[in-house]
């Protein structure tokens, strides 16, 4: 869904002007390249939305691998995947950890968190989206499943971001009982970079 909804938003804000940069190995000016996300990211999920109300999230990304060097309509895109371990309810009771690695892109798609940026050549403006698919390959009692994701966003300038609002969706069963929180647009989780 977030490589198909890059495509729309490139070509939507492609340019007609036909002038092509030779140099198609850089994403542009305004893209961040893969290591804005390397590092410890903390957050804590949104007490209003129930249940795992206030249950602490910690992401360690440890290193990427670049997944895709494309253009798109004549607009670089490029994608990472990283390597890493997202940890679930931090020192709480039901703490669980699970890692995420390069190598799970595209298949099978889970235990991924891809980040990608697309810039539109014509004006060097990056658009930039993380997905992330989380999910018990290890136990199935309980099972966890974190869908979550952060834009489409136009990226505002060349110092990245030092937090993350995302959105989506986490499901816990335990025991044969599926809990389920939906965290819409208006109500995300944000991790900060620590």
């Amino acid at each position: 869904m977030p490589i198909v909804l890059m495509t729309v938003v490139a070509v939507f804000s492609c340019s007609c002007d036909k002038d092509k940069d030779d140099d198609n190995n850089q994403t542009g000016a305004s893209c961040w390249g893969e290591n804005w996300l390397i590092g410890t990211w903390e957050g804590t999920t949104p007490s209003t939305v129930t249940p795992f109300a206030g249950t602490k999230i910690r992401i360690v990304f440890e290193s990427a691998g670049l997944v895709l060097d494309d253009n798109v309509a004549g607009n670089p895109r490029k994608a990472w995947a990283y390597n890493g371990t997202l940890t679930w309810d931090v020192g709480g009771a039901d703490e669980w950890s699970m890692a995420f690695k390069t190598a799970n892109w595209p298949d099978p798609d889970i235990n991924v968190i891809l980040y990608e940026c697309l810039t539109a050549a014509a004006i060097n403006q990056g658009t930039a989206n993380i997905s992330l698919r989380i999910a018990d390959t290890l136990q199935t009692d309980p099972w966890h499943s974190i869908d979550l994701d952060w834009g489409p966003y136009i990226l505002p300038g060349s110092t990245p971001e030092t937090s993350i609002d995302f959105y989506g969706d986490v499901e816990v069963d335990a025991g044969g009982t599926l809990q389920r929180a939906d965290y819409p647009p208006d109500n995300r989780i944000r991790l900060i970079k620590q």
